[in-house]
């Protein structure tokens, strides 16, 4: 008899105790959502202008290739060499670039920061390729510059994978994937969607 009061008490307890725990889950969960919406998301397209601060910005072009483009607009660019020197296989890789036009509007002290650009494209995310950048911007000398009013400046985003990145049936369907440039996360996600090849 006393087995059984004991085995009901710890059935009561650990009920109750995951009861707890589930409303202690809920209310943290409840909590951060309302102090931390996740952010409305608006996107763009190609040829599209979106206004962030002082400042417009284009999609004008979207380029997408193998490691042939990658070599046609930076010749003797190397993304990963192996231990013998070899160029990592061109179908095995991709290269996006994006031309964005840049202009400022208002009349401050603001900058462009474009480390705060990324790429995404669902749970994937990576910055552009630094060494690539500079070396398809070559007019560009900082990632983060001002402009005056009036002042445009075009900018080459590069981004670039490999099929290590993806998991094989991912990178099948590479070129038929929807990759996104993120231009700011929050409070608005904006984003400009880049055309998908095939």
């Amino acid at each position: 008899m006393c087995s059984i009061k004991k085995h009901k008490f710890r059935s009561a307890f650990l009920l109750s105790f995951i009861i707890l725990a589930a409303l202690a889950i809920g209310g943290r969960l409840y909590w951060i959502n309302a102090h931390y919406p996740s952010p409305k998301v608006e996107i763009y397209e190609l040829k599209d202008t979106v206004q962030l601060g002082s400042y417009e910005i284009t999609f004008c072009n979207w380029q997408w290739g193998n490691g042939q483009l990658m070599h046609q607009v930076y010749p003797g660019y190397r993304l990963l060499p192996d231990e013998s020197g070899n160029d990592y296989p061109e179908e095995l890789m991709r290269l996006g670039i994006a031309e964005l036009r840049i202009t400022k509007i208002k009349n401050d002290d603001s900058t462009v920061d474009l480390t705060k650009i990324y790429y995404e494209s669902g749970a994937w995310g990576n910055m552009f390729d630094t060494e690539l950048m500079y070396g398809i911007n070559p007019e560009l000398q900082k990632l983060v510059f001002k402009l005056d009013k009036g002042e445009s400046v075009k900018i080459h985003m590069p981004i670039t994978m490999i099929d290590q990145q993806f998991s094989d049936k991912h990178w099948r369907e590479i070129d038929s994937r929807t990759f996104c440039i993120v231009l700011q996360y929050y409070p608005d996600k904006i984003l400009f969607k880049c055309p998908v090849s095939n």
